[in-house]
């Protein structure tokens, strides 16, 4: 049951209007059929905001007690102690969690039946500037590895200031490979393309170049799940996208949520469709990567 449904959220700014919490619960009750498939099994880390972005915000790892026994979680190891994740699996468990303040939902890597074994790979376009262009120039170039290496990866819009390419995985490789493997390709990005991008974590070393950040690729660390809105002006999509579509147009914010329906009805077809056929053994896209660059 939603409460307090015209509490404002996200306040009105930079053009766009105020985003109450009715706007977000109506928002999760739409797209769920096309959110739950990339969340339903996957351990959840909730952003949020009770009392708005002008409030005080936080990361939800584990599950409040007052949560109901009917919505899933998991328990999974941190250092001294566990964690219990919620697991997000149904609309009404989507629905509990935007009543409760949500406005991002971040997943973690693993799935709850396999915890240490990545669903997929992530490749997150950082830039240390603000321009556009140079992201779409980094797009293209991790495009073009993986066309070399004969692997589909799937492109969204982070919602915030970059891209994350993701590349499914079978769920064959525990995350020490996975991420050994998302080291090699963020190095040779940054060996392609020396003055576009970059794998130095300090900003300091960075420059003006863009940071290919593969530390997602881990047990604990969590990535914003496709059509998730972001806490800022306009609650901005991380809206999954055709590669061709970041172009010269392209913005990180160019889809709030007053717009996304209608982009939605204006799609022929899924940007992602295809995502789960295109899953690879890790090991197999690793023998791709040690052929072309070994």
């Amino acid at each position: 049951m939603l409460t307090k449904p015209d509490k404002v959220l996200i306040p009105a700014a930079d053009g766009h209007e105020a985003v109450t919490k009715a706007d977000i619960y109506d928002y999760a009750t739409r797209i769920a059929d096309r959110m739950l498939p990339y969340i339903a099994d996957r351990p959840a880390v909730l952003q949020r905001f009770p009392d708005g972005t002008d409030g005080e915000g936080w990361y939800q790892k584990h599950v409040p007690k007052h949560f109901p026994d009917w919505i899933p979680t998991v328990e999974l190891p941190k250092r001294g102690g566990t964690v219990r994740h919620v697991v997000i699996d149904s609309v009404e468990a989507l629905q509990y969690v935007v009543n409760q303040g949500t406005i991002s939902i971040h997943v973690l890597g693993g799935t709850v039946s396999a915890p240490d074994v990545p669903a997929e790979l992530l490749i997150d376009l950082d830039p240390s500037i603000d321009d556009p262009a140079q992201v779409v120039e980094a797009t293209a170039a991790v495009r073009a590895l993986l066309d070399d290496l004969d692997v589909t990866g799937f492109v969204k819009t982070s919602g915030s200031r970059g891209i994350h390419v993701h590349l499914p995985l079978r769920g064959d490789a525990r995350f020490d490979a996975v991420r050994a493997l998302s080291n090699r390709l963020a190095a040779i990005l940054a060996e392609r393309h020396p003055d576009l991008l970059t794998v130095e974590f300090a900003k300091d070393d960075r420059g003006d170049r863009l940071f290919v950040d593969v530390l997602r690729n881990a047990p604990a660390q969590h990535a914003v799940a496709p059509y998730t809105l972001r806490p800022k002006p306009g609650a901005p999509v991380a809206v999954p996208l055709r590669w061709d579509e970041v172009d010269s147009g392209w913005h990180p914010q160019s889809t709030p949520l007053a717009s996304l329906f209608r982009r939605l009805g204006a799609l022929a077809r899924d940007p992602w469709e295809g995502f789960d056929a295109a899953r690879l053994p890790a090991a197999d896209v690793a023998e791709r990567v040690q052929r072309l660059h070994p």
